[in-house]
């Protein structure tokens, strides 16, 4: 069972819980994400906005900053010597600076960057010094990426971050050891098929998973042994629809006050908005507004087109006849009215679904060890 951090003070409560734990070894799954990494370690669940930010002027004191969502770290020592002494901010503490680095603008980032990532992960955490990490990885291309991976996130690292409670700077050393890096989306398959969300899929069955992440709509067709049959990648997840109703809002005429006027909305207020379930953009009286109707509007025409041409490629492979399962997961699956309409179609909606992944990972790490 995950822990997922649901509020500040339940962050800090869980933070200073596994800091005194006792712990000496975790296994764990990391699923580096489009929009958001995806990590669970322990039994803890971890997700922050997959953002990067280099600290290059170390004089100035940029490390009061950690939250559920974002942390600044510094990298002492330990196997990676290219990295000593560097400083980075991480998630939204990352996004906060001008310069930062979004890591879905560039996939070269998630395995370059894949140690930084976990290092962000432990400090927001707040991990007991001295833990031994085993994880397993998922990358886009494993077979163009594992190696670098491994050889930067293997081995013994001390870093600095800001203590979650006390707020003052302290040290950690943690020993990590990759047990597998895998294709997307193949930490999910294992949870369907092995885990606690097991489908009853026969070797010559099939099953068609749709992932709705932050980019993309990505369908997998697997069978019961979890052979991947085959796969396709359809553009525009859930950033695009964000951004679409961004744009509406741009065009409204409504300005409420000369301080917004002109203003071009943001999609990330956009997407803040739908998950605190107040479909309001913006915090305050200057520029919050409702966007009900523009969510309606821009998420019908989103989902129309893309359901298409999910329809179009199972029905073209012969796949849609021959499949005992629809079964979907990704952070879009939970959208409203995405969630109903998915069930209207038959699909299995997994509980936790931006976790699936990286729940799926942590199972096969436990498989390699024997666990």
């Amino acid at each position: 069972m995950t822990t997922t951090y649901t509020n500040a003070k339940n962050w800090l409560v869980q933070a200073d819980l596994l800091a005194k734990s006792g712990l000496t070894d975790l296994t764990g799954g990391k699923d580096s994400g489009a929009g958001y990494g995806k990590a669970i370690i322990g039994d803890f669940s971890i997700m922050m906005p997959a953002a990067y930010s280099l600290v290059r002027n170390r004089n100035i004191k940029h490390h009061e900053t950690i939250s559920k969502d974002g942390c600044w770290v510094r990298y002492v020592e330990g196997s990676r010597l290219d990295l000593k002494d560097i400083q980075f901010f991480w998630g939204s503490a990352a996004i906060a600076q001008t310069d930062h680095t979004l890591l879905h603008d560039d996939k070269a980032k998630k395995a370059e960057l894949a140690l930084e990532s976990i290092l962000a992960d432990l400090a927001v955490l707040n991990i007991p010094n001295g833990m031994k990490l085993s994880i397993s990885l998922s990358n886009h291309n494993p077979e163009r990426w594992a190696t670098e991976i491994k050889c930067r996130v293997e081995g013994t690292h001390t870093f600095e971050h800001l203590h979650p409670v006390t707020r003052s700077i302290v040290s950690k050393t943690v020993e990590i050891t990759v047990t597998g890096i895998y294709p997307e989306g193949f930490g999910s398959i294992a949870h369907c098929l092995f885990g606690e969300a097991s489908l009853v899929l026969d070797p010559s069955e099939l099953a068609i998973a749709l992932d709705i992440g932050s980019s993309t709509w990505l369908i997998t067709v697997f069978n019961g042994s979890g052979a991947v049959i085959d796969r396709h990648l359809i553009e525009g997840g859930c950033g695009e629809l964000h951004t679409m109703i961004a744009e509406a809002l741009d065009k409204r005429n409504d300005r409420v006050s000369l301080l917004s006027k002109d203003v071009k909305h943001s999609p990330s207020l956009v997407n803040q908005g739908i998950l605190e379930g107040t479909f309001t953009y913006g915090g305050n009286h200057l520029t919050g507004k409702k966007f009900e109707t523009e969510y309606s509007q821009c998420l019908d025409e989103w989902w129309s087109n893309r359901i298409e041409k999910f329809a179009n490629f199972v029905t073209a492979g012969n796949y849609l006849d021959r499949a005992k399962y629809l079964v979907a997961w990704g952070g879009g699956v939970s959208l409203p009215v995405v969630d109903q309409n998915l069930a209207g179609l038959g699909f299995v909606v997994l509980n936790n679904p931006q976790f699936i992944n990286a729940l799926g990972l942590k199972l096969l790490t436990q498989i390699s060890l024997g666990a």
